[in-house]
């Protein structure tokens, strides 16, 4: 009787276990920055040189277009990117929403996500402030399994800091047409 009542505890925390680990856990992270350029010029750089990335984020090894069209012919709504962060694989990011009288993007990640992640988008706004440009980075992902369940806040953490830096870069490279100091140290790298 007790070995039947232990194996039925055993069972059902398995079970519990089980089902929590393959519910979805979703990761949100969000960050804006304020560039000192007008918003056509930042939009220039953003979404109508989408494929570019590569030039200046130092999260981005290099990056090229994929497939161009779609919104009016003017844009590539594909690029591959090789990261520059250890631990990644190359991505190929699709435009899924391309408002541009709005100002607003959002790409996701098509191919080359860790199996942990179900899903991964990220959406690009920008408004007008004052003079320049606020823009703001939104990362979704969803998350499955234990490992999805065990990394949640780490993942979390890692993406805040990849989007503070990707903005702190583009704010340079937008209004400079410098390179942030990481994205020389990749560059140096090779």
């Amino acid at each position: 009787m007790k070995i039947n009542v232990l194996i039925l505890i055993l069972i059902t925390a398995g079970l519990s276990i089980s089902l929590e680990a393959s519910a979805q856990k979703k990761v949100q992270v969000e960050h804006s920055i304020y560039i000192d350029i007008p918003i056509d010029s930042l939009w220039k750089i953003t979404a109508l040189e989408y494929e570019k990335i590569g030039d200046w984020s130092a999260g981005v090894k290099t990056s090229e277009g994929g497939s161009i069209g779609g919104h009016n012919g003017e844009i590539y709504t594909e690029r591959v990117c090789e990261p520059g962060y250890k631990g990644f694989k190359t991505t190929v990011e699709r435009i899924i929403d391309y408002q541009a009288e709005q100002y607003f993007f959002t790409y996701q990640i098509a191919e080359g996500l860790p199996k942990m992640v179900t899903n991964a988008t990220n959406t690009w706004s920008h408004q007008t402030d004052g003079n320049g440009t606020r823009i703001t980075m939104q990362v979704n992902m969803e998350l499955k399994g234990l490992m999805g369940s065990l990394l949640k806040g780490t993942m979390s953490k890692k993406m805040s800091k990849i989007l503070q830096e990707n903005l702190e870069e583009l704010k340079i490279y937008a209004e400079t047409g410098e390179l942030h100091e990481r994205k020389k140290e990749l560059n140096a790298q090779g």
